[in-house]
């Protein structure tokens, strides 16, 4: 059994969408279950239509509503269904569009955009190309089934960024997912999105569809089935040793650790949602990473273990901000560090990186962070110091803090380019530093070519 998912510019149109069809008829012999995300811009779509409700745009709405439905009304005629499947089809595009059109109207009559309603409104691109999809395969004489992700993925009523329960996931999975797999038929459903307690619409997050097949696979996994693999089908070969539209050369990496995998991904590889690794780390089901337009390529495995030592690949992520913060009486203090981090979770802020001596501690953070309330709260203790427009650079391999030679190698490819902050030690994976964001594509550059040619 495997869990396949495909991203939205692998259903990016109704000709896309019969190719991935037919790419799932070749594995039936694998039993594959498929999770799909909305078709590419769709999101963005929606979010557009979300945006300009609350602003009573009526215009704009209507445009974004539009797009909606003629982009999903052009699949079904590429698809070239029969006579009932593109009724069928019509009529679930036009319920969709109306809901949408209801919802819009409520916020903009009340002025108000709440992250449930945003929710509400970002589930439809998932929903249909569920239906699209299995309308496809059915058409090529797959025995289909879709199944509602909200009968499956159970989350919490954190909208916009649920947390699922995977217990509850596992036994849904049981109880709704396992019969038609038993009874020979593909299952198709849609990722991204989950059901609140109440049922309500409730999303993972942008990316969270990567989790969905995840979290399905770990399902399958605890009802007893033999996963063999989670597939993420995307618009590359795999996971690369850097981001190709910045590095010329960035070669295929054939296969990584979970952690590895993990640090990348937050680090800045956009191939996958960090996210993904969990459920299948904890179960040690393998997760590979393959190109929809080039099947034939190899793509990237991810294990619990990776052969080889030294440096795997390098990631770099813009739009960061750090804060400096030093005190004298930190000095042979205790619970200092304490007190700096309380700030952040209680503003609930994520930290990248962290860098100590005996007088200071260095955080950084996205610089989409409320920025003014951190420094505010902060500068009751300590003096603060500030810097926006970073990037995050992370080198990553395997034995990295116990491999000498890799520290100079990297600061002498790097030059005369200032580094603001170093990050090492914490972690045999990586090694983590911050520059000036306008800097960040020429360190990449340089390290790719210091460590890979």
């Amino acid at each position: 059994m495997i869990v396949v998912k495909f991203g939205g510019t692998s259903m990016g149109s109704g000709e896309r969408i019969a190719s991935v069809a037919r790419l799932v008829e070749s594995r039936a012999a694998e039993t594959p279950l498929v999770v799909v995300s909305a078709m590419a811009g769709i999101t963005d779509c929606l979010l557009a239509l979300s945006s300009a409700a609350q602003k009573s745009d009526r215009a704009a709405a209507d445009k974004a509503l539009s797009q909606f439905a003629e982009k999903h009304r052009q699949a079904v005629e590429a698809l070239g269904l029969s006579g009932e499947d593109a009724e069928a089809c019509s009529d679930e595009i036009t319920r969709e569009t109306v809901r949408l059109a209801d919802l819009s109207t409520g916020v903009s009559l009340l002025g108000e955009l709440s992250l449930r309603t945003t929710d509400a409104i970002a589930a439809s691109g998932e929903l249909l190309s569920s239906l699209l999809m299995t309308a496809a395969l059915r058409k090529i004489g797959v025995d289909a089934v879709r199944i509602d992700p909200r009968e499956w993925m159970a989350t919490d009523a954190q909208y916009g960024c649920a947390i699922p329960d995977e217990s509850r996931v596992s036994s849904l999975v049981a109880m709704r997912v396992m019969p038609e797999v038993k009874a020979g038929k593909v299952v198709v459903t849609g990722g991204f999105v989950g059901a609140a307690p109440d049922g309500s619409f409730t999303t993972l997050g942008r990316g969270g569809s990567d989790y969905s097949a995840a979290l399905l696979g770990g399902g399958l996994h605890d009802c007893g089935a033999r996963v063999d693999a989670i597939e993420i089908w995307t618009d590359v070969d795999g996971i690369l040793t850097a981001d190709p539209r910045i590095v010329t050369g960035a070669r295929l990496v054939p296969e990584v650790s979970y952690t590895e995998a993990a640090e990348l991904a937050f680090f800045g590889a956009k191939v996958l949602h960090p996210a993904t690794i969990k459920p299948a780390v904890s179960r040690e089901i393998l997760v590979k990473v393959k190109n929809t337009f080039r099947p034939q390529a190899p793509g990237t495995s991810i294990a619990r273990t990776a052969e080889g030592e030294g440096v795997r690949a390098l990631a770099m992520r813009k739009g960061v901000a750090a804060v400096f913060i030093t005190s004298p009486r930190m000095l042979l203090a205790y619970g200092f560090a304490a007190r700096v981090f309380s700030v952040f979770e209680k503003l609930k802020v994520s930290v990248d990186v962290i860098a100590t001596s005996e007088v200071s501690i260095s955080v950084t953070f996205d610089e989409k962070s409320p920025i003014d309330d951190i420094v505010s709260e902060l500068a009751q203790f300590s003096d603060v110091e500030t810097m926006t427009g970073l990037a995050v650079v992370s080198v990553v391999g395997q034995n990295l803090r116990s491999t000498s030679g890799i520290a100079s190698r990297i600061f002498t490819a790097l030059d005369a380019i200032n580094v603001v902050l170093i990050s090492q030690g914490a972690s045999e994976t990586n090694l983590t530093f911050v520059v000036e964001a306008e800097n960040g594509a020429e360190a990449l550059r340089r390290l790719h070519k210091e460590f890979f040619g």
